[in-house]
């Protein structure tokens, strides 16, 4: 059996005390032939978690038929349905955001894409809200690619734990965060091509990119079930305090606290993450980045208060 007829799952999301359902695969070293690593029925000890981490192995591998029982099984860890500690929560609830916002992203139905947010975000205020939470125990676990999905969930997480520090209430960080997944709704109208180009953006190309706030704004306005302040963050995330941003040029009060607040998390997710056009930036540039713009064109305190949160927790 080969590694590429299978599909790689995170060592991160097993835990001790749960059986996943299906039956793990390691990769042979030196190869990409797979062999069985732990039946089915048979959960992971503590010591098997401990030597894959010590040799360096953060994948396994599970057949393709066995993604039903696996999702099933990162639902259940998920919502604190089996004994797991918070970072294994928190690698299980970022798969399943993963993989059902990207079910939804493609399919391009907006009522679905607003419904799935609205679930997840539940999942994950639920976790971020959390006593024993520590925001390292989700940044360690999650993904940066330049795919919109994995944008949009990184984003969402990232505004929650900030919402959560400044003192919103857990209903509001749970709004906080189905407007982080949909804030970039609008992008999914735009071609590929330029959303993945991996040159410099031409001014025509750079005009359609600064559409996508409007679309996505216009895609869900009449909404009853979204509240004003998630529809700012879907309008105004790239606006700035000095007008400087789009798409009207709005600033200071004119800018809602959520899009402020989306907006912080959205530069530091970008600049972080894998682009078709640059590699990621280092946490401390992108720390310095975001101190220039404080108070020129982000909300200073709320720039201080995401630096703390970055500056405590463990490099990633």
């Amino acid at each position: 059996m080969f590694v590429s007829d299978l599909i790689a799952i995170s060592v991160s999301t097993l835990s001790p005390t749960a059986a996943i359902g299906a039956d793990l695969y390691c990769r042979q070293e030196n190869t990409d032939r797979a062999q069985l690593f732990r039946g089915a029925d048979y959960p992971m000890k503590s010591e098997d978690l401990n030597r894959l981490k010590s040799r360096g192995v953060h994948q396994l591998f599970i057949d393709r038929g066995s993604r039903a029982q696996y999702q099933d099984y990162l639902r259940s860890v998920a919502s604190g349905g089996a004994e797991t500690d918070v970072q294994q929560q928190s690698a299980a609830m970022n798969e399943v955001v993963l993989d059902v916002l990207e079910a939804s992203f493609r399919g391009k139905d907006t009522n679905k894409t607003v419904d799935t947010a609205t679930q997840l975000s539940a999942i994950a205020a639920n976790l971020v809200t959390r006593d024993d939470f520590a925001a390292s125990d989700l940044l360690r676990v999650l993904h940066h690619d330049y795919a919109t999905f994995t944008h949009c969930a990184n984003v969402a997480y990232y505004a929650g734990i900030l919402a959560n520090e400044l003192g919103f209430s857990d209903e509001d960080v749970e709004l906080v965060i189905a407007g982080g997944l949909l804030h970039d709704l609008g992008k999914l109208e735009i071609p590929d091509a330029i959303l993945t180009k991996p040159g410099r953006l031409d001014e025509d190309e750079f005009r359609i990119i600064q559409k996508h706030p409007l679309t996505g704004f216009r895609q869900v306005a009449a909404r009853p079930d979204l509240t004003k302040s998630q529809l700012m963050m879907i309008y105004q995330h790239h606006e700035r305090l000095d007008g400087g941003g789009y798409p009207v040029g709005s600033t200071k009060d004119e800018i809602h606290p959520w899009a402020k607040l989306c907006s912080i998390v959205d530069i530091y997710e970008a600049v972080t993450s894998q682009r078709p056009y640059r590699t990621p930036m280092p946490r401390v540039l992108a720390i310095e980045f975001l101190e220039r713009q404080s108070g020129s064109a982000l909300d200073p305190e709320m720039v201080q208060c995401w630096i703390s949160i970055i500056q405590n927790t463990s490099p990633t």
